[in-house]
């Protein structure tokens, strides 16, 4: 499917920029610029070690910024931590799926309602959506499969209705197929109106529900322009897919 059409005057909801961070006196991110317009897929393209996590965990509030300024909403967010941030409307997926492998689906859903959802509307939007995790809901989230636990995951962040959804490397680990399919519900929760910002390693499929992309290296944005603008400039040597 391809994305949806957006007005091209949509308000940013995020705005990126000159961002400076990284880990004690190493500097990750050398002045990126980063805008997401409301109810837009912007897909952020590099290869390991470019800074697409550490932008990421920036944004989030995971990592205090040494320079430049994160807007969320019109609001400046610097250094706010990232529970407050979450109740502003801003939610991440992190690389590896990040869910309890211990409880079962449903008890893992069940944690939302300590931001103050009802359980009942927790899981009918997420089995609505994830029709497949209504079958396993009494299953273990660990004895799932790779796509099975990523889905859980995206249930989970989506029941706490976010503005901003942040997708770290969601294809990693995970087979062709699952990866169209999971790229399929994206395009599908961004027409529903949810901004996302998507870091990837492996671009092809997560160009075709993209509005804008850009090619991330060495700390700084290289490129930024429509999905078929940056398709034209990838490289196997590059990012590693095949041209």
């Amino acid at each position: 499917m391809g994305p949806t059409v957006v007005a091209a005057d949509a308000p940013a909801l995020l705005e990126v920029r000159g961002l400076r961070a990284g880990y004690g006196q190493i500097e990750v991110l050398h002045g990126v610029d980063v805008t997401v317009r409301a109810g837009t897929v912007v897909a952020l393209l590099g290869p390991n070690g470019a800074g697409k996590s550490t932008l990421l965990k920036a944004v989030s509030g995971q990592v205090k910024p040494t320079g430049g300024c994160v807007h969320l909403g019109g609001r400046h967010v610097n250094g706010t931590p990232p529970h407050r941030l979450a109740r502003i409307g801003l939610c991440t997926i992190p690389e590896g799926r990040g869910v309890f492998p211990n409880l079962t689906v449903r008890e893992n859903l069940l944690m939302d309602t300590y931001s103050g959802s009802r359980a009942a509307d927790i899981e009918a939007h997420a089995f609505e959506r994830f029709p497949r995790l209504g079958e396993r809901r009494h299953q273990l989230a660990g004895t799932m499969s790779g796509g099975e636990q990523q889905m859980l995951a995206m249930a989970r962040a989506l029941a706490t209705d976010p503005a901003l959804l942040l997708l770290d490397e969601l294809s990693m680990g995970l087979a062709p197929l699952v990866v169209e399919s999971l790229y399929e519900i994206v395009g599908h929760i961004a027409a529903e109106g949810v901004s996302i910002l998507v870091i990837e390693q492996f671009a092809r499929t997560v160009l075709d529900v993209a509005h804008v992309a850009a090619i991330m290296s060495h700390g700084r944005i290289e490129t930024v322009g429509t999905p078929a603008q940056i398709e034209a400039e990838l490289s196997s040597a590059y990012l590693g897919v095949n041209p």
